[in-house]
């Protein structure tokens, strides 16, 4: 009877367990953008391309690229839109949903225009919408020299 007892608890501890992973992985904090921005790397390390990522609790640097394509008129080919790697810092907490949004961009100049001022929205769990402005490298690696 003891080894009977003994395998109920084990299974009874696995079942839990696994509970417990699927229930925190599906609470997990992350990051949704749009389209016209691809999410290069958090913390230095790569991502695959998706729109919605994963975040760890705690401070988080999130490296984006913002590309978009714009026609002028139906026989132009478009001209694409790039920047530069952009930095974003988050101090993230537990079971977040962050979600950026760019201005409405409607042309190429638009474009060129964000760029300029890098500024995202960036909501919490689809409130708390706050404007906070995306660094470039050199704005990033002098923030790190000053602290």
């Amino acid at each position: 009877m003891t080894t009977s007892f003994s395998a109920k608890t084990l299974l009874s501890s696995i079942t839990i367990g696994l509970a417990l992973l699927f229930g925190a992985s599906a609470q997990a904090s992350s990051i949704t953008v749009p389209d016209s921005i691809i999410v290069e790397t958090i913390n230095g390390k790569n991502v695959s391309f998706e729109h919605t990522i994963g975040l760890n609790h705690g401070q988080q640097l999130v490296e984006i690229n913002y590309r978009d394509t714009f026609q002028d008129n139906a026989d132009d080919s478009g001209g694409w839109v790039r920047s530069e790697p952009l930095y974003l810092t988050l101090n993230v907490d537990h079971n977040q949903r962050y979600e950026l949004a760019t201005p409405v961009i409607y042309s190429e100049e638009d474009a060129r225009d964000f760029l300029d001022n890098p500024q995202v929205t960036l909501s919490i769990n689809g409130q708390h919408h706050k404007d906070v402005a995306l660094m470039t490298q050199l704005q990033l690696l002098t923030k790190l020299v000053l602290k």
